[in-house]
């Protein structure tokens, strides 16, 4: 195991699964259990005012595979999310439990927002730093997920099906311990390489999805080392036959689906559950090019010619499109974002899909799925999230000096009315807002010092036209960032 396990230690600064809890593993596991007792107690007392007689579970229940030790009991290592879950009597209405957990947090919590899910398993919840560990608490109804199905799975019992995912994930390997040490290198590569988000936002695979795909590559490779799994892991993946769904003990030979968009990943439980629903052409595409990039490092790796840093490099996304769709979500308070933001997330989904539909030439995206909190000059609150633009052309014999217009605002203003639609528009008028802007590469480069030097960023006044040059075909290795360019017109 060796280099490998160094190499991720060192650079994500932490131990996690890779040896027994240190000494602040130890610290910060007894900090949890104390929060967990804590959070139970605020539970039971908001449950006692909705006369039920005993709440289905005495305990919260993690639910995540990497927190779920061999033994089945809890473990928290310093620096993690702590994930747990509330099941709740059926007789309960999960909203309004919701919000009276949010008000007894209210001042014992800070960053209080409402829980992003993955995929399907969007329950209702909370994130929130408590106690100094960073924290997501679900709630959920008990259910027979063996029936579950697409159709009939709903807010209420995914957090349930969540939990039941984790056990049924770990039930399928053969050696626990070699399972969550390869799901750490692969949880790290994703997030280095751009590609581990919440399927709803924009089509990759969360973690539900990854623990999939790593227990398959466990079950397929018994047996084997770290470095040796890590390399079966892209060389499998790279492989994939994309018209057969990812799938733990066979389950993909009684289902299989043909699939136009790529990989797709069902969950271990229910019928036909799909890890990534929202899977996009785009973000298909992104994955297969970032599991060949790992395949051929790593047989570099095996030759002396590289060495794992190389892996996990981070992706010069903001440093190989000359385009960009900058999205920036604006607040008075947390209390307003927590909801804006919650909404505007559910209705940016399909957003990479519609832009890909513009007639007059073919546009490429590639969204970047991380969130970044900004500081703004007019608001308490602000996060954005990009997009890459890539144009090509419909043919490649334009003429010298031609330009092609690029006409997005029929998009953009049917997204527009979607978000208008929040139902509390009119109780935070002047409260909240959006803004939507073309920016260019040196553009995004100044907002990013701005955001590390931890500076408010002044936002430039919007324009109607923005007149660039567009990168052509996207080099498949970030070894080659040779560009040939051409002249469009953004609207």
């Amino acid at each position: 195991m060796g280099s490998l396990s160094q190499t991720v230690c060192e650079l994500t600064g932490g131990h996690s699964s890779f040896s027994e809890l240190n000494e602040a593993d130890s610290a910060a596991q007894s900090t949890a259990l104390l929060l967990q007792e804590e959070l139970l107690q605020y539970c039971h007392e908001s449950l006692s005012s909705f006369d039920v007689l005993k709440p289905v579970h005495r305990e919260l229940l993690p639910i995540s595979v990497r927190q779920i030790s061999a033994e089945g009991t809890p473990v928290f290592h310093s620096g993690e999310v702590l994930d747990l879950l509330y099941v709740v009597p059926g007789s309960v209405d999960l909203s309004e439990l919701l919000q009276a957990l949010d008000l007894r947090l209210q001042g014992e919590a800070k960053g209080l927002r409402a829980a992003v899910g993955d995929g399907l398993l969007q329950a209702p919840g909370l994130e929130f730093t408590m106690r100094g560990i960073p924290v997501k608490f679900l709630l959920t109804h008990a259910a027979d997920v063996a029936s579950i199905s697409a159709e009939s799975i709903n807010k209420n019992v995914s957090g349930y099906v969540a939990r039941q995912t984790a056990l049924a994930i770990l039930e399928s390997v053969p050696d626990k311990r070699a399972f969550q040490q390869l799901l750490t290198c692969v949880r790290f590569w994703a997030k280095q390489r751009g590609v581990y988000g919440q399927s709803h936002d924009f089509g990759y695979l969360g973690g539900a999805g990854w623990a999939i795909c790593c227990a398959l590559v466990c079950q397929i490779e018994q047996h084997q080392d770290l470095e040796q799994l890590l390399g079966a892991f892209f060389d499998i993946m790279s492989r994939w036959d994309c018209r057969v769904p990812v799938a733990l003990n066979g389950r993909a030979h009684r289902q299989v689906q043909r699939n136009s968009a790529g990989l797709k990943v069902l969950l271990p439980v229910g019928r036909k559950l799909c890890a990534n629903p929202n899977l996009t052409a785009s973000a298909a595409l992104q994955l297969q090019k970032e599991f060949r990039r790992g395949n051929r490092i790593f047989a570099k790796i095996q030759h002396s010619q590289a060495d794992w840093k190389q892996i996990f490099s981070v992706s010069k996304f903001f440093e190989r499109y000359f385009h960009y769709l900058q999205f920036d979500i604006t607040a008075s308070s947390e209390e307003i974002m927590f909801q804006w933001l919650s909404w505007c997330r559910q209705h940016l989904q399909g957003t990479a899909e519609m832009l890909e539909t513009v007639g007059n030439c073919h546009l490429i995206t590639r969204p970047w799925p991380v969130w970044l909190p900004f500081k703004d000059c007019e608001w308490n609150s602000a996060i954005a999230v990009f997009i890459a633009l890539r144009v090509l052309p419909h043919t490649r014999n334009e003429q010298a000096g031609t330009r092609t217009v690029v006409d997005l605002r029929e998009i953009l203003v049917t997204l527009l009315e979607r978000l208008c639609a929040w139902p509390l528009a009119t109780e935070h008028f002047g409260e909240f807002d959006l803004y939507i802007r073309h920016t260019s590469q040196a553009e995004v480069k100044s907002w990013l010092t701005a955001l590390e030097g931890g500076f408010p960023v002044k936002r430039a006044r919007p324009t109607t036209q923005t007149q660039a040059a567009i990168a052509l075909p996207e080099p498949d290795s970030e070894d080659d960032l040779s560009r040939q360019s051409s002249s469009f017109e953004f609207q």
